[in-house]
């Protein structure tokens, strides 16, 4: 009865009471800090990646036009363990041909590489995007040198405390990287994301600037994205970097109460369910297993032996068992040999009478 009384009280606690609605105000200090944390994240990526064509246009200027094959390999192999963004460097001549190349596969080897941008993203239609850049050689008529980035890199940028789920948009609107799981170039759940990373695309003067939103549909959330602005090869992308998150785990007072009472009914419910386990294991069970062995003695089991397991009234009750269980075998033993098991003639007459 008490456990039913403590659920009765943690129900309404856990499913009714203090419910924080789509009313609930939202400070709009914290709209304009999750603006603002996605644009400094969306600035970090855009360094990552120029600083990444700056390597490979640091390293091409090594290679000569008189460096060998194997000596290629050697650079491309120090930089590829300097460097941890890269997932397989080569070079290529003119032909598209590779010449020397360390760590994976090559997947962007083509004809005459060096005129290409020197950021582009390839695996559209696949199952994981590729983002390569290109540095031109300088005196080798066409050939260049080609890094093919980690989208794994690009990940661990995105995981950044306080900023829910985070996703990093081609010009298409179609997901490359982010901080959870996805599937390559996927749209974004939902209108709304969409039409903010359009908004956030909008030129408001000479660049574009980021965009920050509230939304009271299908539960409370703010949300923010920020486009590739700023100088580098990586602007000419047209990426954008979305992040959103629920408003209920930010910390505002309705929230607040919320949780505190959801906590009160779970302390509740684990009391009650704390009180019927013990109830089980303490004395349910233990009962159980004394009446057990109560109706074996009755039925005449005078060998095994009722050794108390606890020290309580059900220990108490299985020590008086087991006397009277010696008590008994002890009587037998007292009895004739040639007696033992036959009824007596007085007992004999009592039952036919």
């Amino acid at each position: 009865m008490c456990a039913l009384l403590l659920l009765a009280w943690s129900a309404p606690l856990l499913l009714v009471l203090n419910r924080a609605d789509a009313t609930v105000v939202v400070p709009q200090q914290l709209v304009n800090d999750q603006r603002e944390r996605t644009d400094t994240l969306t600035d970090r990526v855009r360094r990552a990646l120029n600083e990444g064509e700056a390597d490979l246009q640091s390293v091409a200027s090594l290679i000569g036009d008189r460096t060998t094959p194997a000596d290629m390999t050697k650079v491309l192999d120090r930089t590829l363990n300097q460097h941890l963004r890269y997932q397989s460097l080569y070079v290529v001549d003119a032909a598209g041909r590779v010449v020397a190349r360390v760590g994976g596969t090559p997947h962007a080897a083509r004809t005459r590489p060096a005129t290409a941008d020197p950021i582009e993203l390839l695996g559209r239609g696949s199952t994981k995007p590729l983002i390569i850049g290109t540095a031109e050689i300088p005196g080798r008529d066409g050939s260049a040198l080609v890094g093919e980035f980690r989208i794994d890199f690009l990940n661990s940028m995105l995981k950044r405390p306080g900023l829910g789920v985070v996703r990093v948009v081609d010009d298409h609107g179609k997901v490359i990287a982010g901080n959870t799981g996805y599937l390559a170039f996927q749209s974004l759940p939902g209108d709304r994301l969409k039409d903010l990373v359009l908004a956030a695309g909008q030129r408001v003067g000479k660049s574009a600037h980021p965009a920050g939103v509230l939304y009271r549909e299908n539960g409370v959330q703010i949300a923010g994205a920020a486009p590739f602005v700023g100088g580098g090869p990586a602007k000419q992308l047209g990426w954008t970097v979305v992040s959103w998150q629920p408003a209920n785990r930010l910390a505002i007072p309705e929230y607040d109460v919320q949780h505190r009472t959801v906590l009160a009914g779970l302390l509740g419910a684990a009391a009650a369910a704390t009180c019927l386990g013990w109830m089980h294991i303490v004395v349910a069970r233990p009962l159980r297993a004394l009446a057990g062995q109560a109706e074996a003695l009755a039925d005449g089991d005078r060998r095994t032996v009722l050794f108390p397991r606890n020290h309580d009234e059900v220990g108490a009750v299985t020590r008086s068992l087991e006397l009277i269980r010696q008590q008994l075998q002890g009587q037998r033993r007292q009895q004739p040999a040639g007696r033992r098991g036959i009824p007596d003639t007085a007992s004999q007459q009592q039952v036919r009478n």
